[in-house]
């Protein structure tokens, strides 16, 4: 898929009286390493930033590696289970990335596996992790609602905010 819209990209740039006999120059590296074109290293080891809603179509809970080194610094069992690195391809956009391992992590709403990937990511929190522990956004008072944890009581509430164009779970 990339080759072909680099090669339409190319084509639609080209001028009018473009000889096809022409060659272009492929300059797609096939082996380019995910980290190299960041100009600002916002997600780094240093700091975890939280898990944040996961507002796209992703199928799986992902975590960028950079923030899993950040969050195993402060919750020294969190293991990268590598068993399943070849059971599932996660996919932003037109491109792969390369699965790490997985990850369970204890949230205030209930345990979620996050795929580890080679990719400058936070911590994302799919919709269909959502569905499955009966949660959704409340955009009106940016709040996450959950089911009661006991018969009679309230539902779960937590705050949410808005950082980095993202919603962060507090």
């Amino acid at each position: 898929m990339t080759v072909l819209a680099d090669r339409s990209f190319t084509h639609s740039i080209m001028p009018k009286n473009y000889s096809t006999s022409t060659t272009v120059t492929d300059v797609t590296d096939y082996k380019q390493d995910l980290f190299a074109y960041i100009t600002i290293k916002r997600y780094t080891p240093k700091e975890f930033y939280s898990v944040i809603i996961d507002i796209g179509a992703s199928k799986k809970s992902t975590a960028g590696y950079r923030q899993y080194l950040a969050y195993k610094a402060i919750n020294n069992n969190a293991d990268i289970d590598t068993t399943q690195t070849r059971a599932v391809n996660v996919q932003f956009g037109i491109g792969l990335t390369a699965l790490i391992g997985l990850v369970a992590v204890k949230t205030p709403i209930g345990l979620v596996d996050f795929y580890v990937i080679k990719a400058d990511t936070l911590f994302l929190f799919c919709f269909v992790d959502m569905d499955r522990l009966q949660v959704y956004y409340n955009n009106t008072t940016d709040t996450l609602i959950g089911p009661a944890t006991a018969p009679g009581s309230k539902h779960i509430t937590l705050p949410i905010i808005q950082q980095f164009k993202h919603l962060f779970l507090i």
